[in-house]
């Protein structure tokens, strides 16, 4: 296949990931609201169910997306290369701090520390157990 051709199909892929990624986020959040599971369904799925398949269509999507990066390595490689001119130096230490601030915003609710309420082990949403 040529390069245009992989090209093409990458962006094709990408841009039907990131709708379905976006879809899925929507009926998650606002159609199937938390608390919701228990009674609302869309084509027999729960909102349990509508995340699962929103993080498998995440993790294609990053996968399709760092191909397309390595594809287009040149192009970065020559972005960062030594030719650049003073304005151009600053503009890129810029984007490189606002892209290390948007990673570390991303990653913050990955790596904190999850807190419990207090409501007792195993307790439910309103502190009652769930019947055995």
């Amino acid at each position: 296949m040529h390069r245009a051709s992989l090209i093409t199909l990458i962006d094709i892929i990408s841009f039907i990931g990131f709708v379905f990624l976006t879809s899925t986020g929507v009926l998650v959040r606002y159609v199937l609201p938390p608390g919701s599971g228990r009674w609302s369904s869309v084509w027999g799925l729960s909102r349990h169910d509508w995340g699962g398949i929103h993080y498998w269509i995440a993790l294609v999507f990053f996968a399709v997306l760092a191909v397309h990066l390595v594809l287009h390595w040149r192009f970065i490689a020559n972005l960062f290369g030594k030719h650049l001119q003073a304005g151009a130096r600053l503009r890129l230490a810029l984007g490189i701090v606002g892209l290390l601030a948007v990673l570390a915003l991303a990653a913050a609710p990955v790596l904190t520390p999850v807190e419990s309420s207090g409501a007792g082990s195993g307790a439910g949403r309103h502190g009652v157990r769930p019947a055995q």
